[in-house]
C-alpha cells in the first residue's frame, strides 16, 4: 500500500512532464505542418494532417495569446517552485516550454525568409528536418520521462537545470 501511495503521484507527474511537450509539438506543427503534409502526394499523410494535426494547429492560431499567457505563467511558476510538484517534473516542464520558444523563433525566421528560399527544395528539407526533428526528439524525452530518466538535449537541459535550481534558492 505503501508504494501504491507514491506510484500515483509519480504517474501524475510523468503524464504532466510528458503534456508539457504539447507546446512545442503545436508550435511546429504550426509552422512547419503545412509545409510537411501538403508537399507530399501521401493521400494517408494528408487526411491525418487535415483530421488531426490541423484541427489542433487552428485552435493554436486561435488561442496563441492565451496559450502564450498560460505558457509563461507555467514556466514561472516551475522556475520558482510554487507547484508542489518535484524537481523532475519541473525540469521536464521548463524543458518542454524552452524547446517550444526555440520552435517559435525557427518557424517565425523561416516565414521571413525569401519566398524563393522558402519554396525551394532547401525550404522544403529545412521544414521536413525541423519537423521530423522535433516529433523524434519529443518521442526521446517522452520515452526517457516514463522510464523515470532525464532527457538530454544540449543547450536546453542546461537552462532548464539551471532554472529549477533558481526556484531552490
Amino acid at each position: 500500500m505503501k508504494n501504491f501511495k507514491n506510484f500515483l503521484p509519480q504517474v501524475f507527474e510523468r503524464c504532466l512532464a510528458i503534456m508539457a511537450f504539447y507546446f512545442p509539438f503545436i508550435e511546429v506543427s504550426a509552422y512547419f505542418g503545412p509545409k510537411v503534409f501538403l508537399s507530399t502526394e501521401s493521400v494517408a499523410l494528408r487526411t491525418f494532417y487535415a483530421q488531426h494535426v490541423l484541427k489542433l494547429s487552428n485552435f493554436y492560431a486561435d488561442n496563441n495569446l492565451l496559450i502564450f499567457i498560460f505558457m509563461i505563467w507555467v514556466f514561472i511558476s516551475c522556475s520558482r517552485g510554487t507547484f508542489p510538484i518535484s524537481k523532475y517534473a519541473r525540469f521536464n516542464i521548463i524543458q518542454a516550454i524552452l524547446l517550444n520558444i526555440i520552435c517559435s523563433c525557427l518557424g517565425v525566421t523561416f516565414a521571413f525568409l525569401p519566398t524563393v528560399i522558402r519554396e525551394s527544395l532547401f525550404g522544403l528539407v529545412f521544414a521536413n528536418f525541423l519537423y521530423l526533428g522535433l516529433i523524434i526528439l519529443i518521442a526521446y524525452s517522452s520515452l526517457l520521462i516514463i522510464y523515470g530518466r532525464y532527457p538530454k538535449i544540449p543547450v536546453i537541459s542546461e537552462a532548464a537545470k539551471l532554472q529549477v535550481q533558481r526556484g531552490q534558492g
